[in-house]
């Protein structure tokens, strides 16, 4: 389901009209992941949906976490480093945090992308604006959307 690509607020509602062609009389694992998903995320108090709503943002998974962990791994040159060889790596690593800011904020360091990540942010950008232009409504931009990460569906 693509509901994280659209705004938080159209999440519950977009979820109702998703899911209200399911009846009494569909497999009960369906109504089951239908009963699990309203509770745990669209209607709940712990994660609400402006917390995993990822409209309008370029990181939209935990890779580029992964990335800077296989960095520092690879600095560490071995694993189950203890606190006092860790430490100092994590202070240089952050010693670097405020010059990252500054460059990003001027422009002159970007995040890398290959090419078809850029292909597919340039779509996601093209409808997002096109929903906020009030040219597309949110069930298109909720299909449109679902169709960049499951094309064949």
């Amino acid at each position: 389901m693509a509901l994280p690509l659209i705004p938080a607020e159209q999440i519950p509602e977009a979820f109702r009209s998703t899911t209200a062609h399911i009846r009494r009389g569909v497999d009960a694992r369906v109504q089951n992941v239908v009963r699990y998903v309203a509770d745990t995320w669209v209607n709940s108090r712990l994660w609400p949906p402006h917390c995993w709503s990822v409209f309008r943002e370029t990181v939209r998974t935990n890779n580029d976490v992964e990335g800077w962990h296989h960095r520092l791994n690879s600095r560490a040159r071995r694993g189950n480093l203890d606190l006092y060889q860790l430490a100092p790596m994590l202070h240089t690593e952050a010693s670097f945090v405020e010059l990252q800011v500054t460059l990003v904020s001027e422009g002159r360091l970007r995040r890398h992308q290959r090419r078809r990540y850029a292909g597919l942010q340039g779509r996601l950008d093209k409808y997002w604006t096109e929903y906020e232009n009030g040219s597309t409504s949110t069930s298109k931009l909720l299909r449109r959307c679902s169709h960049i990460y499951a094309p064949n569906a």
